[in-house]
């Protein structure tokens, strides 16, 4: 790359495409140091912004840097979520490039965040190093929450955006398994209803941005509107618009009224959204504007601009989420392929990037893995294969089968080596793979796993294994019952799992979050869809609970990540932690008000997690346990990972 005259650092969102676009509409060479992934969704954000606002802008002078070997007196600008600072690291490392000027930008869900709620604490990964002031010039920006109409990248969704796709995503979560709790339910947030609400458009503020940075050469500005709604007008405004009551509930108020698990987890998916509250000074303010050149404020964003902007942003996530189960309902490109004597099927999606297998449950069609599909498939190679042997035209297969079966996958598909990535029962095929071609598996990881042994019984199976081993034994013993057990399994698929009988709202909350979605309740029938399929899944599920997972745990020498839900009744949570402690070189993360099927239900949370421990972008350094593949297998780091987040 030529050299730049401004450098984009940390987690670029929908603020910094703003300014960057007007960086380019100067003619300037933008460079971003950003992870590889990071970049191509920023270029992608930027690009899209640039042909809204001329199409004659050059996106071509934004390039990736993986060094800051031509950034010699450039501009940096460091974008991060509100309280934090460029990290010590990058920090030395623009002072050694000879950076001309620093330019620190916060603002609340900073390149977007809707999904780190799952992270420990629900937080981002930071870095609390001291911020240097040693360089020529330094100015730093704070914004408010700030609101655009909508983008569908996820690193738009900042400030206000982040509120309003978190309630999207939560409420299709909970549309999706029972009709109408929303018409007589309230969502409660932990907003006081007198509290201020202050917002700025996110286009205003980077005009403000820039034009203090023109105009400047040091200095500390907030960035805010001049006025602001109430916390119960802004809670109303949004849910007459979503379709849900929006209660406001003032934190003090947690000790007379507890908040239920539907509640509870919507806290937990905003991320301290309170903390983002209140209205700045009128001189604060007034500084900001004057540094900007501007003789007065400009008016406020009037109610029935922010009902638009509302409006518009719920219309992008609607539009999203019907392209996303559109992509998901196409047809796969199905491959076949023979292991010992036997033809089978996988089917494979994406154009490029590393290769991913899916494994899925034993007896299971693709329907539960197609959203984790879509959302994988732009950034990876993915191969999905159904274990067979359930059909009558099928010979019989047993787990080691299984195994040759994806054997043969990968040696065709990717020889130099997969991430594998297994739901339910397939991380234990998972194990045995890697132990048999430990050269051909770069990591894994495993979502809701099933770790049931008969040989070695652990004291956490669930109702749903204790039954279901009682049902195939007696099976065993009397194959006549299969066809019963095949009709009254199938009878009950159509059933939502609640029975309107709850005595407390804080159980009806709690026996949404652990129902099925809708759309899987037939599909995950598919072994019990008659007598012979019923007969042939319960014995793959009694050979599959005769491998002991314990005896080769202990062997498996790539990283694993594993995932255990809060509302899973099929695997317990306490599964994944027990296996947790037996690989070597694994992690764990707990996912709050998720159920078994939570890789449908919140698929790109799912992909973004996958993405993430594939390539450790924003990974902190700290013990083994907690470090990326890409961190494990090399301690070689770059200029161009400091202080870059998951974007």
């Amino acid at each position: 790359m030529s050299q730049a005259n401004s450098v984009l650092t940390g987690m670029p969102g929908l603020l910094a495409a703003l300014i960057a676009t007007e960086l380019l509409s100067r003619s300037q060479r933008v460079g971003v140091l950003i992870p590889a992934a990071a970049y191509a969704r920023f270029e992608s954000l930027v690009r899209r912004i640039s042909l809204r606002r001329d199409p004659g802008i050059s996106v071509g002078r934004m390039e990736h840097l993986s060094s800051l070997e031509n950034a010699t007196g450039a501009e940096a600008w460091h974008f991060a979520p509100s309280g934090e600072s460029a990290p010590g690291p990058l920090l030395e490392s623009l002072r050694a490039a000879s950076i001309g000027a620093l330019n620190l930008v916060t603002t609340p869900y900073c390149g977007g965040q809707r999904w780190r709620w799952i992270l420990p604490g629900g937080e981002p990964i930071a870095d609390s190093s001291p911020v240097m002031t040693d360089f020529p010039v330094k100015r730093s920006f704070r914004t408010t929450l700030t609101l655009d109409s909508g983008h569908p990248e996820d690193i738009a969704q900042e400030g206000v955006l982040h509120f309003l796709s978190t309630l999207f995503d939560l409420k299709t979560e909970i549309d999706e398994r029972t009709d109408d709790l929303f018409e007589y339910r309230g969502l409660r947030c932990l907003i006081s209803p007198s509290t201020r609400v202050n917002i700025l458009r996110t286009e205003q503020a980077a005009a403000i941005i820039t034009a203090i940075a023109d105009r400047t050469e040091a200095g500390d500005h907030v960035v805010a509107g001049a006025d602001s709604l109430s916390g119960e007008d802004f809670l109303e405004r949004i849910g007459d618009i979503y379709g849900v009551s929006l209660l406001p509930l003032d934190g003090k108020a947690l000790f007379s009224r507890q908040l239920t698990a539907i509640d509870a987890l919507l806290d937990r998916r905003l991320m301290n959204f309170a903390e983002h509250l209140g209205q700045p000074d009128r001189e604060v303010i007034e500084h900001a504007y004057a540094a900007a050149g501007m003789a007065s404020i400009p008016s406020d964003l009037d109610p029935a601009e922010f009902d638009d902007l509302v409006k518009a942003a719920r219309q992008t996530q609607l539009s999203e989420h019907r392209a996303l189960d559109s992509h998901a309902s196409n047809p796969p490109e199905i491959r076949t392929t023979h292991s010992g004597g036997r033809e089978f099927s996988y089917s494979t999606a994406g154009n490029g990037g590393e290769a991913v297998v899916l494994l899925n449950a034993l007896g299971q069609g693709r329907k539960p893995l197609s959203r984790l599909t879509a959302h994988l498939s732009p950034r990876f190679r993915v191969l999905s294969w159904e274990p067979g042997g359930l059909d009558d035209s099928e010979s019989e297969i047993s787990l080691l089968d299984h195994v040759d079966d994806l054997a043969t996958i990968v040696k065709r598909e990717a020889p130099a080596g997969v991430h594998l990535v297994g739901w339910c029962t397939a991380p234990k095929i998972a194990a045995e793979f890697v132990l048999r071609h430990p050269d051909r598996v770069l990591s894994m990881t495993f979502l809701n796993m099933q770790v049931k042994c008969l040989e070695n019984p652990l004291d956490f199976d669930t109702p749903y294994e204790i039954d279901f081993e009682a049902l195939f034994r007696d099976l065993e013993q009397r194959p006549s019952t299969a066809s019963w057990i095949s009709t009254s399994l199938t009878s009950r698929g159509s059933e939502p799992d609640l029975d309107g009988m709850m005595e407390t709202e804080a159980d009806e909350s709690e026996a949404v979050l652990a129902t099925m979605n809708r759309d899987l309740r037939i599909p995950v029938l598919r072994p019990f869809r008659d007598a012979n399929s019923t007969i042939r899944f319960a014995r793959q599920m009694t050979d599959f609970w005769s491998y002991d997972v314990n005896n080769v745990a202990g062997q498996v020498d790539v990283p694993v990540l594993l995932l255990a839900s809060e509302y899973d009744r099929i695997a317990s949570p306490r599964a994944s932690e027990w296996a947790h402690r037996l690989f070597p070189r694994a992690r764990l993360l707990h996912a709050p008000g998720a159920n078994h099927y939570f890789l449908y239900d919140r698929a790109d949370v799912v992909a973004r997690m996958i993405e993430w421990f594939v390539s450790g972008d924003g990974l902190p350094e700290t013990s083994d346990e907690h470090r990326s593949p890409a961190a494990l297998n090399s301690s070689v780091e770059t200029v161009g990972s400091h202080g870059a987040e998951i974007q």
